[in-house]
């Protein structure tokens, strides 16, 4: 299984997440037998043992599962749903059967790994958190029997007060804890299918419980990579291109990083995957840099609206703003000195605003249509409009135009989507060069369109 350590937020540091679970998803319920006991200076020299019958099993939360060479759990026990007594997180990564957590492999003491053992012990008055976050501390845990009905546990070790300052004038105190997990159900969580493709496994085994996203499957991680290797390849002589007229890459979307979380519900979608983007610079070094440097230059009836909006004069400011507006209507676009590149895939439709100007399209050499528009919004939204070009691929169709209000117009164009296509494919591409037109056309004619049209092919 394809994976990469992924920081985890447990308990109640991740209780924002609760509004992104799906009740239509519940999982089968979960019995819980399990038990702790503890001692110590923690509860003021006390030993106390408390059953923990509530396991958080409900949709997007805790669970576990196991595969013949891999495992995770990632949950909590509690005396109930809002614990008032105790409560134990557990995270574990690894077939391994025992398991040592201490202060070196702890995610409550800042390290990046998939382990955790934490207790909450409430009083009714005060509540306390214990961690191993002392370089003395270790608790083992050690698994007798997971498979993906039961999982059962011992665990034993001792653990520091989290949250209290030496400099406070009092020592963080100390507890000693065991106990056992025991989780029981009756059926198995409903397996998710993302999508097959080339030797990988489709179904989605998620180590990130409690979490806006799911984790990805392994087919996911591999098709996606497919892609991203896909794109670097077609952007390359493009970029070769710019660079040899003096321009620099300033961030580029990294083909060997992993696809490895997903929006929930997204299976059912056709698939997305982390897209692409390039942003590149002109160099300001250089005469051609300069030169555009110098043709952006803010217009000065710019800085005579920011000096009447500054000093109160609204009117006067709004006078000069239609001025400024007219004037930049019929100037032309001044040269760009960044590009962006954005790719996305499998969009059923796409839509732009655009504040002035009528759209224009030309069909791209060996099959896609480009589309331009001299004033587009952005991507984020926004009342300011830039040139923007599109090129689409695949069986999209001809952008059409609706009258706002103004000069303003939406652009239109849908995709037609074919819903027995394989999940792990392309239908469509939709490349976004946000820039001047000249520098658009320049772009394109460099990019490598049949590495691009050999994914919607496949």
């Amino acid at each position: 299984m394809v994976r990469i350590p992924v920081l985890f937020v447990l308990g109640a540091l991740l209780a924002f997440a609760t509004a992104f679970a799906d009740a239509a998803a519940a999982p089968p319920p979960v019995v819980s037998n399990s038990t702790i006991t503890i001692s110590g200076p923690g509860i003021g020299g006390a030993t106390k043992t408390f059953s923990l019958p509530f396991m958080n099993n409900f949709a997007n939360k805790g669970d576990w599962y196991v595969l013949p060479n891999d495992a995770h759990a990632a949950f909590f026990v509690a005396d109930k749903a809002t614990y008032s007594q105790c409560r134990v997180d557990i995270l574990l990564n690894g077939a391994q059967k025992t398991i040592a957590i201490t202060s070196s492999n702890d995610l409550a003491t800042g390290h990046n790994t998939d382990l955790a053992f934490d207790v909450m012990v409430g009083d009714g008055r005060n509540n306390k958190s214990f961690s191993t976050t002392d370089r003395r501390d270790a608790v083992t845990v050690t698994v007798t029997r997971m498979d993906m009905l039961n999982f059962e546990a011992t665990f034993s070790g001792t653990m520091t007060e989290m949250g209290v300052m030496r400099s406070s004038g009092r020592e963080p105190s100390k507890v000693s804890v065991s106990g056992t997990i025991s989780l029981h159900r009756a059926s198995a969580p409903a397996p998710i299918n993302a999508g097959n493709w080339v030797d990988c496994d489709p179904i989605v085994h998620d180590w990130l419980n409690e979490a806006q996203n799911r984790a990805s499957s392994d087919c996911e991680v591999k098709f996606d990579h497919h892609l991203e290797t896909a794109l670097s390849f077609a952007f390359a002589p493009m970029e070769s291109a710019l660079e040899a007229s003096q321009w620099q890459i300033v961030n580029m979307s990294d083909p060997s990083g992993l696809f490895d979380s997903a929006p929930r519900g997204s299976e059912g979608e056709p698939f997305r995957g982390q897209g692409f983007k390039l942003t590149m610079a002109v160099n300001p070094n250089t005469a051609q840099g300069q030169q555009a440097m110098a043709a952006n230059t803010p217009d000065p009836l710019m800085d005579k609206m920011i000096q009447l909006l500054k000093a109160g004069n609204y009117a006067e400011a709004q006078v000069v703003q239609k001025q400024l507006d007219a004037k930049l209507k019929s100037a032309p676009a001044p040269p760009s000195t960044r590009l962006t590149v954005q790719v996305s895939f499998n969009f059923s439709s796409r839509e732009f605003i655009n504040f002035h100007g009528a759209f224009s399209t030309s069909a791209l050499p060996g099959g896609g249509t480009v589309l331009y528009l001299p004033a587009m919004q952005g991507l984020g939204g926004g009342s300011g409009g830039d040139p923007g070009t599109w090129v689409l691929l695949g069986p999209w169709s001809q952008p059409t135009s609706t009258h706002l209000d103004g000069e303003t117009t939406k652009v239109a164009t849908k995709a037609q989507m074919n819903p027995s296509t394989p999940r792990l494919s392309i239908q469509n591409i939709s490349v976004y060069l946000n820039c001047d037109r000249d520098l658009a056309t320049k772009a394109i004619a460099a990019i490598n369109w049949s590495q691009l049209r050999g994914l919607v092919a496949q």
